[in-house]
């Protein structure tokens, strides 16, 4: 029986700013992602961390917010309100970034981040 040799791995480092502690309630007012690295079997390359980047600031999908959540990220949330993209935008043109970064490197994109439990819940 032949092995089948798993497809290499591109790992995506991702980092989100939120203006509260859960998703919904609270707007992901911006995020950003590198890709980190190529994982093929039991060699991993290291890449360019300003090579390969997506950055998107976000329109809140609500007027909730803690202030010292929004504090973290240092944005106007007022110029957000005005001139953030809309998330639903953001994310299919994130989504369509990966899929590119991914093809190009010929590996299965692989989300890394921290704390990666937070960034997950709002991505």
């Amino acid at each position: 029986m032949a092995v089948r040799n798993a497809r290499p791995s591109l790992y995506v480092s991702v980092d989100i700013e939120a203006d509260g502690p859960i998703p919904g309630p609270y707007s992901m007012i911006s995020f950003g992602a590198a890709v980190a690295g190529r994982q093929d079997g039991d060699s991993y390359t290291a890449a360019d961390p300003e090579r390969l980047t997506f950055y998107r600031e976000l329109r809140p999908i609500s007027d909730a917010y803690v202030p010292e959540a929004l504090a973290v990220s240092g944005l106007d949330r007022d110029r957000l309100v005005r001139e953030g993209e809309d998330p639903a935008a953001a994310m299919d043109a994130f989504r369509a970034w990966v899929r590119e970064v991914s093809a190009e490197a010929g590996a299965q994109p692989v989300m890394c981040g921290y704390p990666a439990s937070f960034d997950w819940t709002f991505l």
